[in-house]
């Protein structure tokens, strides 16, 4: 008799755990779309050329893997398929559309919703701010870095206020790359025009293979109360051991 109660009492619990704790659902953590500019310098990275559209999602799937990731333009009704973009050890589950489409304003611009699916039927929606910022965020200029090589103190010009498109205030992020797909570091949004890189990060025998890569990013004054209010981003690159003087 009391194993029979003893098992009751185990499925009750089992049954109510169960209830308060629902299964596992796709959690998307950001979404973005603003346009990215680079430089023909960055090509030999792996980077594009000029103004590009950025789109896409971090997400974090349930137990099941993630089957589709769709990008909509709520106002022209464009569908463009992100998928897993992996760059080194930073940003897991980060979803964007690549190659990445040139800046076309009449398809592009407006209210974008990520939608992700996984292999369980699992779903889950999220919308980007409105973009409606055209125009082009200055590169920042003297990149230059000084200090312990290792751990260096990153600095550079910020762009005349004259240039920054109407409606953007302007932050930075500094990043540590080989390449496109090997990148090492990356800062938060920070609004100094200098950074100190963190010891731990480069090694002596990395040192001849890594550049800097400085964003200026032009953010919408008007929604900043959204996680990523971005609206134009350009990307500024420079060997270290050139920004270092070393050659």
């Amino acid at each position: 008799m009391k194993r029979k109660v003893l098992l009751l009492t185990l499925c009750l619990f089992f049954t109510v755990a169960t209830a308060a704790f629902p299964a596992d659902e796709i959690t998307i953590k950001v979404v973005f779309v603003f346009v990215d500019q680079f430089p023909d310098s960055a090509q030999p990275l792996g980077f594009p050329k000029g103004q590009v559209l950025a789109v896409g999602a971090l997400i974090v799937p349930s137990g099941s893997p993630i089957t589709e990731v769709t990008a909509k333009n709520l106002d022209t009704g464009l569908v463009l398929k992100p998928t897993s973009a992996k760059i080194g050890t930073i940003l897991p589950g980060l979803y964007k559309v690549i190659p990445m489409p040139p800046f076309d304003p009449s398809k592009h611009v407006g209210v974008w919703e990520i939608r992700a699916k996984d292999e369980k039927g699992n779903e889950a929606v999220a919308k980007t701010h409105k973009m409606d910022k055209v125009g082009q965020i200055p590169y920042v200029e003297d990149l230059k870095a000084s200090g312990n090589p290792l751990a260096p103190t990153i600095t550079w010009t910020a762009p005349n206020e004259k240039d920054i498109p109407q409606g953007c205030i302007v932050k930075y992020r500094v990043r540590l790359l080989k390449d496109l797909d090997n990148q090492i570091y990356r800062s938060k949004g920070i609004s100094d025009t200098k950074h100190q890189i963190p010891e731990g990060k480069l090694k002596s025998e990395d040192l001849s293979d890594i550049y800097i890569r400085v964003e200026c990013q032009g953010l919408d004054k008007d929604e900043l109360e959204h996680p990523v209010p971005l609206e134009l981003r350009s990307q500024t690159f420079r060997p270290l051991e050139e920004a270092l003087g070393k050659q």
